[in-house]
């Protein structure tokens, strides 16, 4: 149950500090959050898989938060590569508007899992 809370709140805030930055960029209240969840499901994507299946792990051994918030920078950083990989594959698809997505979208994951990590209260063995 920690894994699932953990994972909700840090998309929870993740797109509201992503939907708020984009109202702020564009003006627009309703496109703002449309966008927010467009960067954070297409380009932080594999970033929310790798830190699931770490967080897994981590309940299972018994984590601490330090370790999982590492956990969820090691999803960032795994995100980030797909999509630098990704980005770059695909030549004329404007690679480096990529890369920014993926970290304002990364950003925005890292404050919320920061936060899921330190509201959502794990058990220890």
């Amino acid at each position: 149950m920690t894994v699932v809370l953990r994972l909700v709140v840090a998309i929870a805030v993740a797109l509201l500090l992503l939907g708020l930055w984009q109202w702020l960029l564009g003006g627009d209240l309703a496109g703002g959050f449309a966008e927010a969840a467009r960067l954070l499901f297409l380009f932080m994507d594999v970033g929310l898989v790798v830190w699931l299946a770490l967080l897994v792990v981590g309940a299972v051994r018994g984590w601490g938060r330090g370790r999982i918030l590492a956990a969820a920078l090691v999803g960032v950083l795994a995100n980030l590569l797909t999509v630098v990989v990704v980005g770059f594959v695909q030549g004329g698809a404007a690679p480096w508007a990529f890369i920014l997505f993926a970290v304002e979208a990364g950003v925005a994951f890292l404050v919320g899992a920061a936060v899921g990590v330190l509201v959502v209260r794990g058990r220890r063995p």
